[in-house]
C-alpha cells in the first residue's frame, strides 16, 4: 500500500465518523440548509423581543433566530412575518423618538443603557449586563487618573449622582433607535423633542450606508462587549462611549454625538464625518 492509498482511506473514514456523528446528532443542530447558510449569506429583515426574521440573500427564503441564534422556524417571508409576530411576547414600539414612562425604566441584558450628564451638556453609555455590571468605555472609578479603558463596573458606579437611566432601544434594523426613559437629551432643542428625532435619524442613516451593519442579539452584543475589555484607545470623536455601544449592538462605531456635533459645526444638513479607523 502506496502512500496515497493511505491517505485515501484516512480520508474515507473521517468522512464516515463525521456521517455518523451527523447522523446521530441531525435532530439537535439544523442541517437542512447547510449549502451557502454561512451568516453572512443572511440578511435581517425584522426584530422582535427575543427573535429575529432573516432573509437568505440568494435564495430569498427567511428564517427566525432565537437570543441564542438557534434557528427555530423557516418559510416564506409571509409565512415567517406572521409567525414572529405570534412568538414575540414584546410589544412593537411605536417609531418616535423619545418615549416617556409612568415608572422608571428597567433595562434588560444586553441593552444599551445612557444617562445624560452636567445637565444635558453630554450622554455617557453602557451596555447592561446585570446591576453589578455595565460595561462602559470610561475612567475607573477606582483610579481617576488612570486613562479611559473598557471595563465593568456596577450600576450604581454608572449612574454616579444619577438616579434615572434611559435605553437606546433597536426596534428593528434599519428603523431608527428608540430612547425609552425619562432622561432628556442633549440634542433636544424643541419642546417636541425634534432634536432627538433628527439625531435618531441621522444615526440610523449613518449605520444603514456602512459596511458591516447588523442587529446583534443581547448575547452577542454583551460577548461583542467583553471582547474589548481592558481597551483604552478612547478619542472623543472617533472612539468614545458611545460609538463602543453602537459598535457593540450594530457592529459600525458611530456617535448621534458626534454626528449632531458636526452637522452643527459645519452647518451643513448632509455631513458625515468619516473616521479613519473602523473596528
Amino acid at each position: 500500500m502506496n502512500f496515497w492509498d493511505v491517505v485515501s482511506k484516512g480520508v474515507g473514514n473521517l468522512a464516515d465518523r463525521l456521517d455518523a456523528i451527523a447522523d446521530r446528532h441531525g435532530d439537535r443542530y439544523d442541517t437542512e440548509f447547510s449549502v451557502m447558510d454561512k451568516e453572512y449569506c443572511w440578511e435581517d429583515l425584522d426584530y422582535q423581543g427575543d427573535y429575529t426574521l432573516q432573509r437568505h440573500v440568494v435564495t430569498g427564503t427567511c428564517r427566525i433566530i432565537d437570543q441564542f441564534h438557534t434557528v427555530v422556524d423557516r418559510g416564506t417571508q409571509a409565512e415567517m412575518e406572521a409567525a414572529i409576530r405570534r412568538r414575540s411576547s414584546r410589544p412593537v414600539l411605536p417609531s418616535v423618538s423619545s418615549i416617556p414612562l409612568t415608572q422608571p425604566v428597567a433595562a434588560r441584558y444586553g441593552d444599551i443603557i445612557g444617562v445624560v450628564r452636567k445637565n444635558g451638556t453630554y450622554e455617557h453609555y453602557g451596555i447592561y449586563v446585570s446591576d453589578t455590571c455595565v460595561v462602559h468605555y470610561a475612567v475607573p472609578a477606582s483610579n481617576p487618573l488612570s486613562p479611559a479603558t473598557v471595563h465593568c463596573t456596577s450600576l450604581r458606579y454608572f449612574l454616579r449622582s444619577d438616579t434615572e437611566y434611559f435605553v437606546l432601544d433597536f426596534p428593528k434594523p434599519g428603523a431608527p433607535p428608540v430612547r425609552v426613559g425619562h432622561n432628556p437629551s442633549a440634542f433636544t432643542v424643541d419642546p417636541d423633542g425634534s432634536g432627538v428625532q433628527d439625531a435618531a435619524a441621522h444615526l440610523a442613516d449613518a449605520l444603514q450606508n456602512s459596511f458591516g451593519y447588523h442587529l446583534y442579539s443581547p448575547e452577542q452584543t454583551v460577548a461583542r462587549a467583553r471582547s474589548r475589555l481592558g481597551e483604552a484607545k478612547y478619542n472623543m470623536v472617533t472612539n468614545n462611549c458611545e460609538h463602543f455601544v453602537i459598535w457593540c449592538k450594530t457592529g459600525v462605531s458611530e456617535s448621534m454625538q458626534v454626528i449632531e456635533m458636526m452637522r452643527l459645526l459645519t452647518n451643513s444638513a448632509n455631513y458625515r464625518f468619516r473616521k479613519p479607523l473602523r473596528w
